[in-house]
């Protein structure tokens, strides 16, 4: 964070770019509910949340796309 930031600045960004993709009509329905069901978790759970669902979740595409490819 830069010195001059405030502690507040980042979290008012960060839910900026969360409005914007909710808004957004060519994001998923799927993202979409995500970040609405995220909006009232704590924050440290959602992000132990988060690592897991992108290990398994890329692990699951990545293998997908491998079995396409041969």
């Amino acid at each position: 964070m830069a010195a001059s930031q405030s502690p507040v600045e980042p979290l008012l960004e960060a839910e900026k770019q969360i409005a914007w993709v909710l808004a957004h009509p060519g994001m998923s329905d799927w993202l979409k509910d995500a970040l609405r069901t995220a909006v009232d978790r704590d924050p440290e759970h959602l992000l132990n949340d988060l690592e897991i669902l992108c290990l398994l979740l890329r692990a699951k595409s990545q293998a997908a796309i491998d079995e396409r490819l041969r």
